[in-house]
């Protein structure tokens, strides 16, 4: 590359007199520059670390609730929808409400309930004074079994009330109205309901999701059934999961097996949506990390510059595989200092 290019391509006046004073750059004679030839060249740098893993695979994944982990909101009590309280999309905690509705079978349980309760005040009070008066000896301790049946057969009619009640989310403001409510916390996934509208007994109101965890679903190839194993590291990007099930059987029509792994939803990953996940296994024995930007190609070789104590060498290496903005390579030794921004400008430099 002619001299002139050279140095446009570098874009700094400072880079100039290293270019002309090696011209044995080419033979990759490290390359020395003074501190402001660095930042001229805008060179960032990082030091390297041992690796423990290292990308085993990159599968193509698809984001789905974890099983249990979608909880269907049914209408118990069939009944008009009186006002809606959340909206699709929206993050809800347990026991918040999703909306009020109106219904006669409400109305009649709300009714029973009241009429259950005064019944069951008379009976416990009725077996109150049977209980002093056969303590006295004024009345046979028969009357005070039936006194004490009679009550107990009026709290479990209060406590049948109480359940249906509960099972509908708890009475509403007015008489006749329930309010439906979310059994865990989560994100509203689907939302059944408009003002004004009818729903019948036990019909899916609204469907909330978990928005703690997700699942992954993947097809494996089969020559991977035997290294990755239930527990692995997976990412994606930035976030990290583990395997929690590897299929025990080839699909004859994708000759691959399922995967699924389970990963925390600060990943940003909703489900319905695609994404790539890439498995980690076992890195091998001298297996360092890097970052990604630092890998560079020279002479069609994998490389990575490093800075020593006479200049600047491109290292070459051998990449096992990257993840996110991180690889994972051998041929380099840990706390060695890389370049991890600048790279072009000293590929450029040493006329390669």
């Amino acid at each position: 590359m002619p001299l002139s290019r050279r140095v446009r391509r570098l874009g700094a006046p400072l880079v100039l007199g290293v270019l002309i004073a090696l011209p044995c750059a080419a033979q990759s004679a490290p390359l020395k520059l003074a501190p402001a030839q660095e930042r001229a060249m805008g060179l960032v740098f990082a030091q390297v670390a041992p690796a423990s893993q290292a990308p085993l695979a990159s599968l193509a994944a698809s984001v789905t609730p974890p099983m249990n982990g979608r909880k269907i909101v049914a209408a118990p009590f069939a009944g008009m929808v009186m006002e809606v309280h959340v909206l699709e999309g929206q993050s809800v905690k347990a026991g918040s409400p999703l909306a009020t509705l109106f219904s006669r079978d409400a109305l009649s349980v709300s009714s029973e309930l009241a009429q259950a309760r005064a019944e069951l005040n008379a009976a416990a009070a009725a077996a109150r004074r049977t209980r002093t008066l056969a303590q006295e000896g004024i009345v046979a301790g028969a009357r005070l079994v039936e006194a004490e049946a009679r009550a107990a057969q009026a709290r479990a009619m209060v406590n049948e009330r109480q359940r249906l009640m509960s099972v509908a989310g708890g009475a509403g403001a007015r008489p006749g109205e329930y309010v439906l409510r979310a059994p865990i916390a989560g994100k509203v996934a689907q939302l059944d309901l408009q003002p004004g509208g009818a729903l019948e007994a036990m019909a899916m109101a609204a469907v909330i999701d978990r928005e703690d965890r997700l699942w992954l679903e993947a097809r494996l190839p089969p020559a991977l059934m035997g290294q990755v194993l239930v527990g692995a590291p997976v990412r994606v990007g930035q976030a990290e999961g583990k395997v929690i099930a590897v299929g025990s059987s080839i699909d004859p029509r994708t000759r691959s097996v399922v995967l699924r792994a389970e990963i925390g939803t600060g990943s940003g990953l909703v489900p319905g949506r695609t994404t790539n996940m890439t498995v980690m296994g076992k890195a091998p024995a001298g297996a360092v990390g890097v970052p990604k930007s630092a890998v560079t190609q020279l002479g069609g070789r994998d490389v990575v510059f490093v800075r020593g104590p006479q200049g600047y060498v491109a290292q070459p290496v051998t990449v096992i595989g990257a993840a996110g903005d991180r690889a994972v390579l051998t041929g380099l030794a840990a706390g060695t200092t890389v370049v991890t921004s600048g790279v072009i400008q000293l590929k450029s430099a040493l006329g390669r």
